[in-house]
């Protein structure tokens, strides 16, 4: 139950955000696709360490890649809402 009430909050909020002229399809798709080409990475590289322990390297490797491409595009989000908000 507390799910869907989450669930119909963000709504709203995106809506809101719409209206206000901050949140637009380009956006949508940019953020959707960071979010599955990092769940992809995440996933493949766990799956290859649980079989094979010995890629444990690739596995660090990647995670750090993960992190550091979060941070790259959360940091590129608070820009865009900076500039944003200047215009």
């Amino acid at each position: 139950m507390f799910e869907l009430f989450k669930l119909v909050w963000d709504l709203i909020v995106l809506r809101d955000t719409a209206k206000k002229g901050m949140f637009n399809w380009r956006l949508f798709g940019m953020a959707s696709g960071v979010v599955i080409f990092e769940y992809i990475i995440a996933l493949s590289a766990l799956a290859l360490y649980q079989k094979h322990p010995e890629y444990k390297a690739l596995f660090i490797g990647a995670m750090i890649f993960v992190a550091v491409s979060l941070i790259a595009f959360v940091w590129w989000g608070w820009l865009f809402q900076v500039r944003q908000a200047a215009a």
